[in-house]
């Protein structure tokens, strides 16, 4: 077409001005806002949920393994066929002393035998028969480490015997 109409409606036109979308512009940006929230959301509920590895625990070796194992490991060290009596008395008390701490939550290795034995005495731990070994033991022991008393090879066995007894009396 040509001619006036044709230039009528081939003719360039006026701009339009600006549409106004701020209404539409706080729906996208709300939709966009819950949309991160739940995406939030829903990774945290799958975090949570996802199995978590099983932490693997070790029970804690018995109070009385580890002084037997103790006792074995005092008797391949020959200290008393070397001579070495004083030796073998501070680790056959230590022994008893660290058992009574881990079987019945006692400070025993930090105490002096009186401050012990006053601790033992007034705790209902032990009975008045093996509160009376442990006395007599730890007696024996504190004269050959401090007092510089000499037992022959029977008092020494004796006292080993009287060790294990300890423990034997008071395991789980």
């Amino acid at each position: 077409m040509y001619g006036p109409a044709a230039a009528e409606e081939t003719d360039i036109r006026d701009i339009k001005g600006p549409l106004s979308i701020q209404g539409q512009a706080y729906l996208y940006i709300l939709i966009a806002l819950l949309a991160v929230i739940v995406i939030t959301v829903l990774v945290l509920l799958f975090l949570k949920k996802r199995k978590k590895p099983e932490e693997i625990v070790i029970p804690p070796v018995p109070a009385h393994e580890t002084a037997y194992r103790a006792f074995d490991e005092l008797m391949k060290n020959d200290y008393l066929k070397k001579g070495h009596v004083q030796e073998y008395y501070f680790e056959l008390s230590n022994i008893v002393r660290h058992y009574v701490e881990n079987r019945f939550s006692l400070r025993a290795p930090e105490m002096t035998t009186e401050e012990f034995l006053s601790t033992l005495r007034d705790s209902d731990t032990l009975n008045s028969g093996q509160k009376g070994l442990m006395r007599e033991f730890l007696s024996h022991c504190d004269m050959v480490k401090f007092a510089k008393y000499l037992p022959d090879q029977k008092e020494a066995e004796s006292s080993y015997e009287a060790a294990r007894k300890i423990v034997d009396e008071t395991k789980l």
